[in-house]
């Protein structure tokens, strides 16, 4: 409400303005030339008006919003004065008749065309009545027929132009309303999220039919969308299907085209402030069969990501006018088609992403856990080791199946990898003397682990990848160092985890210590473990002599991503 209040008084403060000058100009006619009837009376009223006039815009001009019925009520003054100026002069033959104008203009200012319409009437019924009343006394030379005629004619066409012009801004408004509720592109399947945007399209223009055409940057194809009558399709076809579009002539402009089902069309368009023409089909023969006329209109849009074309036809001709209106629609829809494109791609980007930590997880828990696996059972098949097939050592291979055999499910129903899990669901430093326990049952070698107090407020991503990254740096050390024991060391400072997993193998192939960014850089060390811990936001470092190996984690608290 306020904001409509801020807009009437923007209206009002002109209407005062005007009031002022038109009852300032009558009182000086009167002054300079006083052959009217009444003149005192008709003096002495004027001058009231003035002053009348000066007191509403003094009210008025300091206010930021106006409400209520102060407009009515100025507009009721302003029709009673002319009709009293009017009754006091020459009554239909007054030179004071300017004043009914000036209220059927101040209708049509503040309200709508009905407004309008009811001034208009009321005015004219006032006109009439003083012809009526002030016949019996005045004379011929003073009650113009013709004079009357033409003013009643006056004020129907000024009456007539004034509503036309309410409903020409109604519409306007209405265009605008429907702008400014632009749909946004759905997060759905593409096909109703441009089946949308062509509806809204066609109800902001009126249109029977609407063609879009356009082509994604990245894309080796390009598009083609058709709406009419509420029936939608759309395709995907070869870029050079319908080349070209429209006439080099035509493909920088926004044109209309009046009669598109004429032999010799007439299309006419703008670029760049410079009017171009064009004499024949404006747009390619195969998509000219999917519009029905007869009149056309046209505008192109690029983006960053798209670029194309949208069409329109309907049932009357079309007016050079709806140009402005064409362009801006057609930039609404390439936003919104940049916007579809963009969530798609970064839709893809994440799925690719989610592959690859997948992969990288696979590769962490199950597939290292099942190579260890294999490699025992390959020590217990080798000819003389089968005494050592014990029934205990089997047990352990099978609850390590087992186990890897519910992580794998969880991969396959969930889609994401399922942490280490317990029976009990002791949490993270259940999980991870979990998983020592079953690498040290399945590789038979003593592996050890101190966990200090974990902070209770690690983020998801980092209380899943933690023991998957321990699973898959103890195992390289069984792997790759053939150690007799492993030491693993959990615990958090202030500002991080710190993770060291040693051993006391054969050590990496290059001795010496390495930072991040040495690894980073020379592409050395655990490449798995490396590009974790800077997805995590952490770094890594290993060091290594002919003693063993020694590989440090270090981790924020809170991770938002990886």
């Amino acid at each position: 409400m306020a904001g409509l209040g801020f807009a009437q008084s923007r209206i009002e403060r002109p209407i005062a303005a005007a009031r002022v000058m038109l009852a300032c100009a009558s009182l000086f006619a009167l002054w300079l030339d006083p052959g009217e009837r009444y003149i005192g009376p008709t003096y002495a009223l004027h001058t009231i008006y003035v002053a009348y006039a000066v007191i509403v815009a003094a009210i008025l001009w300091p206010r930021r919003t106006v409400s209520g019925r102060l407009p009515l009520a100025t507009l009721v003054i302003d029709i009673a004065a002319s009709a009293v100026f009017q009754y006091l002069t020459l009554g239909p033959s007054s030179p004071f008749f300017v004043y009914f104008t000036f209220a059927l203009f101040s209708a049509a200012l503040r309200w709508d065309w009905r407004a309008t319409i009811r001034t208009t009437v009321v005015v004219t019924v006032a006109y009439i009545v003083i012809a009526l009343l002030m016949s019996p006394t005045l004379g011929p030379a003073e009650l113009e027929l013709n004079r009357f005629v033409i003013r009643f004619v006056y004020l129907t066409v000024v009456a007539m132009l004034l509503v036309y012009l309410g409903q020409h801004e109604a519409r306007l408004r209405k265009e605008i309303q429907r702008l400014a509720r632009w749909p946004a592109a759905a997060v759905g399947e593409k096909i109703t999220s441009v089946s949308t945007l062509l509806e809204h399209a066609a109800a902001v223009l009126g249109a029977r039919d609407v063609l879009l055409v356009w082509d994604a940057n990245e894309e080796p194809w390009m598009f083609v969308a058709s709406w009419s009558n509420g029936r939608f399709a759309q395709e995907r076809v070869a870029p050079d299907q319908y080349a070209p579009i429209v006439p080099e002539a035509l493909a920088a402009s926004t044109f209309i085209c009046p009669d598109l089902s004429a032999v010799d069309a007439v299309s006419t368009g703008t670029e760049a402030s410079r009017a171009v023409s064009w004499r024949g089909l404006p747009l390619h023969p195969g998509l000219a069969a999917r519009m029905t006329g007869p009149g056309l209109v046209s505008a192109p849009f690029t983006t960053d990501r798209v670029t194309g074309r949208v069409f329109f036809t309907t049932g009357v001709s079309i007016s050079p006018e709806i140009v402005p209106l064409v362009e801006v629609v057609g930039r609404e829809i390439g936003a919104s088609l940049d916007q579809r494109h963009s969530y798609d791609r970064a839709r893809e980007l994440a799925i690719a992403e989610e592959r690859i930590r997948l992969a990288r997880d696979l590769h962490d828990g199950v597939l290292q856990s099942l190579t260890g696996i294999r490699l025992e059972l390959q020590s217990m098949a080798a000819p003389g080791a089968r005494q050592t097939a014990t029934p205990d050592r089997l047990l352990a291979l099978e609850r390590a199946l087992a186990s890897e055999q519910q992580e794998l499910r969880g991969f396959i129903e969930d889609l994401r990898p399922a942490p280490v899990r317990t029976s009990d669901d002791s949490g993270l430093a259940g999980r991870l003397e979990a998983m020592r326990q079953r690498l040290a049952d399945e590789w038979r070698t003593a592996v050890t682990m101190r966990i200090g107090d974990l902070p209770s407020d690690l983020s998801d991503p980092l209380e899943h990848a933690l023991p998957l990254m321990v699973h898959e740096a103890i195992v390289n050390a069984l792997k790759h160092g053939r150690p007799s024991s492993v030491a693993v060391d959990v615990h958090a400072d202030e500002e991080a985890l710190h993770v060291t997993v040693a051993d006391d193998g054969h050590g990496f192939p290059t001795p010496g210590r390495f930072t991040h960014d040495a690894l980073v850089r020379s592409g050395a060390g655990p490449a798995s473990l490396r590009d974790r811990a800077a997805a995590l936001g952490g770094r890594i470092a290993i060091e290594s002599s002919t003693a063993g190996a020694r590989v440090e984690l270090t981790l924020p608290h809170r991770v938002t991503h990886g």
